[in-house]
């Protein structure tokens, strides 16, 4: 019989193989957004963009003792973004 840590666990699993999709999607568009920067001329860091992008996803979450942990997954994420940016800039 599974405990209610085993069923946690599963949960957890479930939503960690849906982050990995979403996260792999993500980087996905990012190519695609290097590629029309590259075009563009523009600059891989938009500070303004990055902001608007940590308070929209902020102001989505619901419980106040987690928002700022999320506000930290989402700047990591975008520091990776940029990173990831920088590695496809450095191989054209």
């Amino acid at each position: 019989m599974a405990t209610r840590l085993d069923l946690d666990r599963l949960a957890i699993d479930e939503i960690d193989a849906r982050l990995a999709e979403l996260f792999e999607k993500r980087f996905e568009v990012v190519r695609d957004i290097i590629d029309y920067k590259v075009e563009n001329r523009l600059p891989i860091l938009d500070s303004s963009r990055e902001k608007q992008i940590i308070e929209t996803n902020v102001s989505r979450i619901q419980d106040d003792d987690i928002r700022v942990y999320f506000r930290k997954l989402y700047a990591d994420m975008l520091d990776l973004s940029r990173e990831f940016q920088d590695d496809i800039l450095r191989e054209k």
